[in-house]
This record gives structure tokens, C-alpha cells and sequence, in this order.
């Protein structure tokens, strides 16, 4: 005791900065392990008594050539309850033509179509709500025709997180990988996916992912869709997350057979995905901004501590072995989720994260903002 004394006493006025490094240190390690502990923790499995029926509902505009290729997964789900409806939003192409020559094979497929010359400033929001009030079932599942389910179970698999309590349930997404390509994107798409998750289980609701998520039809018209604010592209997916939670639980899919795969590596398409994401950013309110990137600070104060500590000369070869530790649990809880998730491995990618990441956040959060006027 007498030694820590004396070792507290020779810290001089360099100990209430070693105290606050080692409060944030602790803070970060128990949110590694809590993270790494809700991801790798068992999902309950609840019976359900009665199989309800699903609509899944996906807006097309000018993808003729995406849905020749990818609705067929769609259509092609092992389930015997449930349809697929597509809702062409303003098509020129061959979309109808793709869509009426498919509707001869697939009973199961319905289409509804919003002509070119609606003069709305965007019809994302009124495309979806078309499809939901054509919705035979309750539990509704939404999509994008860029991406399929990874597999044949994906409705069956859905439908189990929907019990008679539960309002919203959203699902994991991300881009497949031709030979290898497209690891930086996965990997935010994957980490996008795991702040979803801590967000949720922080009861926070503002983060949904329209590319695989669903919710219930009677929550929706009970809350009257979107029509507070119809003509806006943004928040067709997170405003219904932030709106229904008030009325049943939210819930976060981690089952394999519940994955949706994005089967568009263009460069376009992640710059959209990832502007998209953080003009959404910008309208949450303050409280949730704090809850997303409270962990974030914490760990940026102790590298700030630590560093202060470093260019001191303060036991700073003990500091320099903090701040590896903390990089190597990073690290280690990054690689945990991502195989407990079933992805292929991200090993080397997730180091370059781990170290540069923050650059790509900056850059598109600044973007963010130079471009809001496209999804007005």
C-alpha cells in the first residue's frame, strides 16, 4: 500500500491525467466485451403457433435488368405463404415488359405501378406506401431489387422475430464479394450492421436499413405512414423504425438464413449507400447522436490521454502497451463478430479499419452535407 502511495505522490500533477487514462481504458474494455457478449450471445427461439402470411414489397425504377436476375430469389422462397409485390416507380425502361412475363411463372408475384408522369420530387415513399396498402398480409418485408436473399429461408426466417408484440425487425445487409473485391465496403456495411444492433439494445430507435427489414401493416396505417413527410427520399427506412418502436418491440435479426446480399459492386452505389446514411445522420436528434458515438469519444479521450502522458515522459512505455492493447481488442472483438456472423473473413481489412477508419467517416459525413440536396 505504502508503494502505491509513493508511486501516486511521484505522478506529481501528471496523476489526475494517468486517473482519467485508466477510467476510459476500463470504459473500453467493458464495451468490448459487452459487444462481442450480445453478439456471440444465443437468440431464443420462439414457437409460433400459426404460420402468419408475409408481403414482400420492393420499388423498382428503370431496373428492368435487375429484376430479371435478382426477384427470382425472391420468388423462389420455400415458404407457402407469403407474396412478392413490386411497385415500378416511374419506369422507362422494360421493366413491365420483365415484370408481366414473370408473373406467368410466379403466381405468387403482384405489380402495381406509379406512371412517369406523377409529378412528386420523389416517389420512394409513395412507391412503398403503395405496396403496403396492396399488401394482402400484416408482417411486411422490404428489400431493394439490387440485392437477393442469401437464402431460400429468408421469409421463414424473418417471420419467426415477428411475435404478436413485435413492430419492427431489421435485418443484416451487405455486399457480396466477387474475388475478393469490395472488402472496405463490406466491412462498413458490417460495422453499419453492429451499431444498428448496440443502438437497439440501448433502446435507441433510429437506425433501420431499407435493403432488409420489415415491420407490421397495422402499425404503419395506424401511425399513418409517411405522411408527415411523403415527398422526402430520406428516412423512408429510419423514420419507421423511430416511429413504430412507440408501438411494439424492435428487434435486430442475427440468424444466417435472415441475411440479404447487395449484388451491386459500383462505385456509385456505396457512395449513395454511405451519403444516404449519414444525411440520415444528420436529423437525428442529440440524445441518439450521444448514445452512436459515446463509445467513440471515450476511446478518442484516452488516445488524446494517453498520448499527453507519451509526450511527457510518464511511464510511457506502459502507455505505448495500453494503447497497443487497446488497438489489438479492437481488433480481436472486430474478427469475434464477424465470424460469429458467419462473413468471410476480413482479417487484414479490419486491421486497416481498426487504424484508418475514421478517415472514411470523416470524408463522408463532410460529403454528407455538400450533397443533402439529392435526397431531399
Amino acid at each position: 500500500m505504502n508503494n502505491f502511495i509513493e508511486f501516486w505522490e511521484n505522478l506529481g500533477e501528471n496523476k489526475y491525467l494517468f486517473l482519467f487514462a485508466g477510467v476510459f481504458f476500463l470504459y473500453h474494455l467493458v464495451s468490448v466485451l459487452y459487444k462481442s457478449l450480445l453478439i456471440c450471445s444465443k437468440e431464443k427461439k420462439i414457437p409460433q403457433e400459426e404460420k402468419e402470411g408475409v408481403s414482400v414489397i420492393i420499388t423498382s425504377n428503370n431496373r428492368a435488368e435487375e429484376l430479371r436476375k435478382n426477384l427470382p430469389y425472391f420468388l423462389s422462397q420455400e415458404d407457402t405463404n407469403f407474396e412478392v409485390i413490386v411497385v415500378d416507380e416511374c419506369s422507362e425502361d422494360e421493366t413491365q415488359e420483365v415484370l408481366t412475363e414473370m408473373q406467368k411463372k410466379y403466381s405468387q408475384l403482384r405489380t402495381t405501378r406509379i406512371f412517369p408522369e406523377t409529378k412528386f420530387r420523389s416517389t420512394k415513399k409513395l412507391a412503398i406506401n403503395i405496396g403496403i396498402l396492396a399488401a394482402r398480409y400484416d408482417v411486411l418485408l422490404f428489400s431493394e431489387i439490387n440485392c437477393c436473399p442469401a437464402s431460400s429461408h429468408w421469409v421463414s426466417a424473418m417471420r419467426t422475430y415477428f411475435t404478436p408484440d413485435t413492430a419492427v425487425v431489421l435485418g443484416y445487409a451487405n455486399y457480396t464479394a466477387p474475388n475478393g473485391k469490395v472488402k472496405i465496403r463490406r466491412m462498413f456495411r458490417f460495422l453499419r450492421y453492429l451499431k444498428m444492433f448496440l443502438l437497439v439494445k440501448r433502446r435507441c430507435f433510429v437506425l433501420g436499413d431499407g435493403h432488409n427489414m420489415g415491420y407490421r401493416k397495422k402499425y404503419y396505417l395506424a401511425k399513418k405512414g409517411f405522411s408527415k413527410n411523403s415527398q422526402s427520399y430520406t428516412g423512408y427506412d429510419n423514420e419507421m423504425v423511430a416511429c413504430l418502436s412507440a408501438l411494439g418491440k424492435v428487434k435486430v435479426a442475427k440468424q444466417e438464413e435472415t441475411y440479404v446480399n447487395l449484388k451491386d459492386s459500383e462505385k456509385k452505389t456505396w457512395k449513395e449507400d454511405y451519403t444516404y446514411y449519414y444525411q440520415n445522420k444528420l436529423k437525428w436528434p442529440i440524445k441518439a447522436l450521444i448514445r452512436y458515438d459515446f463509445d467513440t469519444f471515450i476511446e478518442f479521450l484516452f488516445y488524446i490521454f494517453c498520448f499527453i502522458l507519451i509526450f511527457k515522459h510518464v511511464l510511457y512505455i506502459y502507455i505505448i502497451a495500453c494503447i497497443l492493447l487497446t488497438f489489438l481488442l479492437d481488433f480481436i472483438t472486430i474478427n469475434i463478430c464477424l465470424r460469429h456472423l458467419k462473413q468471410r473473413k476480413l482479417f487484414l481489412i479490419s486491421f486497416i479499419v481498426s487504424s484508418i477508419g475514421f478517415l472514411y467517416r470523416w470524408y463522408y459525413n463532410v460529403h454528407s452535407i455538400f450533397t443533402k440536396k439529392k435526397w431531399r
